[in-house]
């Protein structure tokens, strides 16, 4: 075991959006006239979240130690039971994420689930993306919220990529529907922008009911506003709920505020998915006994895959699908 290792581990993003922002569900509101005060408070905030986070990192560090070695392949059967292999955001280790040229690739793949991420669009579009913003992965900027569909199409989506990607377009949720048409699950996960979207969970539900998809997608989010918009309708659709991480022993755990409780007011999820560093033995036994199942994201490194696996994980998200070989 080396501090190297957990030292890494610190300096990887792998907080879901707007986490940094808040700090136990409370944004900051300081006046801007009182400049010194808003710096002096963002930073206290700042150090604070840091100091709490990598304590939990370094918790379940001492837990579960690093890599020390990458077997060749991959295994997704352990003790006569299959763990499910999703393509995070596709196949986006060969292709540009959320992309219709990273979906297809995941089609080609050993992977049984494919990931994506939706955005709502100005006009109301819901749209494949996982930033709330244009500017990470298209040659366009700003929020998506304040964009048309039609403006969003005639960005490219694939050249920060590779440029032989360049004509790649971001896709609405309705094309990959019709791409997909229940060849493999879709792991649809519901974003927020700077707000919620306005009856986002309620366009998806219509477009799962027009393509007669809802046997062969799920709904995840770790917003549990929009988990409720979801389950208050009664839609039979089934849905997972992520977290970050929990703390061992201690009912803490991390989606994009620190939470204190049980899983139990989840009992509507089948699932609940949690960062792989924190997809521990006891994690894993905790929401077994607890009546759900559990995906772990993300990993691509063959060595974590197989230790998944062993803590028995029912499902693993991964960048790499496309290139994992399965023994």
């Amino acid at each position: 075991m080396k501090l190297s290792c957990f030292l890494n581990l610190c300096k990887t993003r792998i907080l879901p959006d707007q986490a940094s922002a808040r700090l136990n569900g409370v944004f900051l509101n300081v006046n801007r006239s009182n400049t010194l005060k808003s710096l002096f408070l963002k930073q206290l905030i700042k150090n604070s979240f840091t100091f709490l986070w990598s304590g939990l990192l370094l918790v379940n560090f001492l837990f579960t130690g690093c890599s020390s070695g990458t077997p060749e392949k991959i295994k997704l059967i352990s003790q006569n039971r299959k763990v499910m292999l999703a393509a995070h955001r596709g196949a986006s280790e060969v292709a540009p994420e959320n992309t219709l040229a990273a979906i297809q690739k995941a089609l080609d793949s050993p992977a049984d689930y494919i990931e994506i991420d939706i955005h709502q669009t100005l006009d109301s579009q819901l749209i494949v993306m996982h930033d709330a913003t244009l500017d990470r992965t298209t040659n366009g900027e700003g929020e998506i919220a304040a964009r048309a569909l039609a403006q969003i199409k005639t960005l490219d989506a694939g050249s920060w990529f590779k440029p032989e990607f360049k004509y790649e377009k971001v896709p609405t949720l309705e094309e990959v529907l019709k791409l997909v048409k229940g060849r493999k699950k879709l792991l649809i996960e519901l974003k927020k922008g700077h707000d919620f979207y306005p009856g986002m969970a309620d366009e998806t539900i219509a477009l799962l009911q027009k393509y007669n998809a809802r046997n062969w997608c799920v709904l995840q989010s770790f917003h549990d506003e929009i988990l409720q918009q979801i389950w208050q309708n009664e839609y039979n659709v089934p849905t997972h709920k992520l977290i970050v991480g929990k703390l061992p022993m201690l009912p803490v755990y991390f989606d994009v505020s620190f939470q204190f409780g049980t899983f139990d007011k989840y009992y509507r999820a089948s699932a609940i998915n949690v960062h792989h560093y924190f997809a521990t033995r006891g994690f894993v036994k905790l929401v077994h006994n607890a009546g759900f199942k559990t995906f772990a994201w993300t990993a691509d490194d063959p060595a974590e895959i197989n230790r998944l696996v062993d803590r028995g994980v029912d499902g693993i998200m991964s960048n790499a699908v496309a290139t994992l070989v399965v023994q």
